[in-house]
C-alpha cells in the first residue's frame, strides 16, 4: 500500500472513532518491530475493521493464551479511545 493510501485509510479509521491521533498503545511504541507492537497493531486493526461479533468469532479461533492476550489489548485500546474522546470533548 502506498503511503498516501495508508494515510487515507488511517484518517478514515481515526474519524470512525472521532479521533485525530492513534491511541498511545500504538503511537508511543518504542520498538515497532517487537511482537508486542505487532499484536497491538493487530488489535487496532481488528477494532477498526471488524464488528464486535466478528472480533468475538476471531478470538474463539485463537489459542487460549493468544485469545486472552488479544482480548486484553483490545480492551486497553477501547479504554484509550474512550479517554481520548473525553479529552477531546473538554
Amino acid at each position: 500500500m502506498e503511503d498516501k493510501d495508508f494515510s487515507l485509510v488511517q484518517r478514515e479509521r481515526l474519524a470512525r472513532f472521532g479521533l485525530s491521533d492513534t491511541p498511545p498503545l500504538i503511537s508511543a511504541a518504542t520498538d515497532t518491530y517487537s511482537e508486542s507492537h505487532r499484536r497491538n497493531c493487530l488489535a487496532w486493526h481488528l477494532l477498526c475493521t471488524r464488528t464486535r461479533s466478528e472480533i468475538g468469532q476471531w478470538l474463539k479461533k485463537q489459542s487460549g493464551g493468544m485469545a486472552e492476550d488479544m482480548r486484553s489489548r483490545l480492551n486497553q485500546l477501547k479504554q484509550q479511545v474512550q479517554e481520548m474522546r473525553r479529552e477531546a470533548e473538554e
